[in-house]
C-alpha cells in the first residue's frame, strides 16, 4: 500500500468515526431536548403551603343609588336613603387614590366584566359592622397567567365624614391587592391598605389604625385577626421610611414578589400561599441590608416608643412616629423611681402575644453615684424573648441601648451603665419566634414574662 493509499485509509477510518460520533451526539441531544421536554409539559406538583381559594361574595343589592367618575372608570354605589354629601366625597376619595396608585405604578384592580352594572371598579358604602374597609373577591380570573381574581371594595356607610378618605383609599388599595395575590391573609391585605393611606393622604390609616395600634402594643402584629393591622400598617410606614425615603416602592416591591401561579399545581380549589408577604419580607431583608426580621422587629418596637406628645415625638428618629397625632402615645406598663427599686413586674395576666411589646420606663435621678442598673427577664418557654434598654437625656432624646444577648433559655440579663447626662432608661420586651410568622395560620398562645430592675449600688 503506498503512503497516498494509506493516508486516504485513515481518512476514511476518521470520518467514519466522527460521523458515527456525530450520528450519536445528535441521538443523545434529541434525547436530552425530549426529556426536557417530558419534565416541561408533565404536570408539577405543589408540595408547600396551600390556602382555599376565596369564596365569592355576593355583591349589595336593593335600591340604590350610583355615582359615576367622568375622569377614570369608577363608581360608587350607595343605598338610596344615604344622603348624597358622603357618596360624593366617597368618590372625590376613590378618584384620589386611583390618580395616586396609578401615578406610583402600583396595581389596579382588574376590570369586573359587568359585576355591579357597571365596566369599571365598583366600591359600595353599606352599613357594615365587620370592619370600615375591606375588599371581597367577585371570581377567580382564568384568562391570568397568575393566580388573580376580580374584586370590589365596601367601605361603612356610617364612618364620621372625618375618616371616610383614608378608609376608601383603604379599600381600594386592598381589592388592587386582592385581585393581584387572592392567597394573602387579610390581616396584611388591611396593613397594606391602612399604609396606602398614610402615604396618599398622610391618615395613618383606615380610622387612625395605626394610633389605636400604638395604644395597644401589646396586641401584637399582622396574625391571623385582621384587626392587628394598624402595627403592620405602622411596620409598613417604618420600613418604607428606612429603605425607601417614603415613597412606598420598597413595600410596592414586596407584592410583586408574593405573585405565583397556582393552576396545574396544586387542586382545584386551593391557592399557593408560599412565598407570603412575611416569608418575602424576611428573605428581602436578609438579602438587601444583612437583617434578620427579628432584629429589626426587635428595633422597630424600640422606636416606636418616640411617639405622641413632646418630647416623645421630637426624640423619634423617623418620621412617621414624629408626625402622628399626639394621642400616639406607646402605654407604659410600670413608670418607675430610684425609690422603687428593687422592682418585679409582671407582664398582664393575658402575656403578650407574638410581636406584642411591653414598656417600663425608670427615672434614674440619684442614681448618678450608682454603678448603674441591672434588669433580669424570665419569660415563658416557648417563644425568643427579647430585652432592649434605652439610655434617655433630660429632654427625652436617646443617648444609647443596648440589648441583651441571644441565649436558647427564656432569660436574659443587661447591665446598664449610667452617664452623668442620663435622665431615664426605657425597657422594651417583645416576644419574638424562631421561625418567620404565618399571617393565615392562627396566634400561637400568649406568653407572659417578669422583669426584676435593681441598682448595682452597694445595699
Amino acid at each position: 500500500m503506498t503512503r497516498l493509499s494509506a493516508h486516504m485509509s485513515v481518512g476514511l477510518v476518521l470520518s467514519v468515526a466522527l460521523s458515527a460520533a456525530l450520528a450519536c451526539a445528535r441521538v443523545r441531544a434529541d434525547g436530552a431536548i425530549d426529556a426536557w421536554a417530558r419534565w416541561a409539559l408533565a404536570p408539577k406538583v405543589w408540595r408547600g403551603q396551600v390556602v382555599p381559594e376565596p369564596d365569592p361574595v355576593r355583591r349589595p343589592s336593593g335600591p340604590e343609588i350610583r355615582l359615576d367618575s367622568w375622569r377614570w372608570p369608577l363608581h360608587v354605589h350607595a343605598p338610596r336613603d344615604l344622603p348624597l354629601r358622603p357618596v360624593r366625597a366617597a368618590l372625590r376619595a376613590l378618584e384620589a387614590a386611583y390618580d395616586g396608585l396609578r401615578a406610583r405604578g402600583w396595581p389596579l384592580p382588574y376590570p369586573d366584566g359587568g359585576y355591579g352594572g357597571t365596566l369599571g371598579f365598583d366600591l359600595y358604602l353599606e352599613h357594615h359592622p365587620r370592619a370600615a374597609a375591606f375588599a371581597e373577591v367577585d371570581a377567580p380570573i382564568a384568562i391570568s397567567d397568575f393566580d388573580a381574581a376580580q374584586t370590589y371594595a365596601v367601605v361603612d356607610a356610617s364612618l364620621p365624614p372625618a375618616s371616610l378618605p383614608a378608609c376608601v383609599v383603604s379599600a381600594f388599595a386592598q381589592a388592587a391587592l386582592r385581585g393581584q395575590d387572592p392567597a394573602e391573609a387579610s390581616s396584611w391585605l388591611r396593613a397594606t391598605g391602612d399604609f396606602a393611606a398614610w402615604l396618599l393622604l398622610d391618615e395613618p390609616g383606615c380610622e387612625q389604625s395605626m394610633v389605636q395600634a400604638q395604644r395597644a402594643p401589646d396586641a401584637g402584629m399582622l396574625d391571623h385577626d385582621p384587626r392587628s393591622a394598624g402595627a403592620g400598617a405602622l411596620a409598613l410606614a417604618l420600613l418604607s421610611e428606612r429603605h425607601d425615603g417614603g415613597s412606598g416602592r420598597f413595600v410596592q416591591a414586596l407584592w410583586e414578589l408574593t405573585r405565583q401561579r397556582s393552576r396545574g399545581l396544586v387542586d382545584p380549589g386551593v391557592l399557593r400561599s408560599s412565598p407570603d408577604l412575611w416569608e418575602v419580607l424576611a428573605q428581602v431583608l436578609k438579602d438587601s441590608s444583612h437583617e434578620q426580621w427579628q432584629d429589626t422587629l426587635e428595633e422597630l418596637a424600640a422606636a416606636r416608643f418616640f411617639s405622641g406628645p413632646r418630647p416623645r415625638a421630637q426624640a423619634a428618629a423617623y418620621r412617621t412616629l414624629g408626625g402622628l397625632p399626639s394621642d400616639a402615645e406607646i402605654p407604659l406598663l410600670a413608670d418607675l423611681t430610684p425609690a422603687q427599686l428593687p422592682a418585679h413586674l409582671r407582664s398582664a395576666s393575658e402575656g403578650l402575644p407574638l410581636l406584642g411589646s411591653a414598656y417600663v420606663r425608670l427615672t434614674t435621678s440619684g442614681l448618678a453615684a450608682t454603678n448603674g442598673v441591672q434588669v433580669w427577664l424570665r419569660g415563658e418557654l416557648g417563644p425568643r424573648w427579647s430585652v432592649v434598654a434605652i439610655r434617655l437625656d433630660q429632654a427625652g432624646r436617646e443617648l444609647g441601648r443596648v440589648k441583651a444577648a441571644e441565649r436558647r433559655l427564656p432569660h436574659s440579663y443587661i447591665p446598664v451603665a449610667l452617664t452623668p447626662d442620663t435622665a431615664a432608661i426605657v425597657l422594651v420586651v417583645t416576644q419574638l419566634s424562631e421561625k418567620v410568622p404565618d399571617a393565615d395560620r392562627a396566634l400561637s398562645p400568649a406568653h407572659g414574662f417578669e422583669l426584676i430592675i435593681d441598682s448595682t449600688g452597694s445595699r
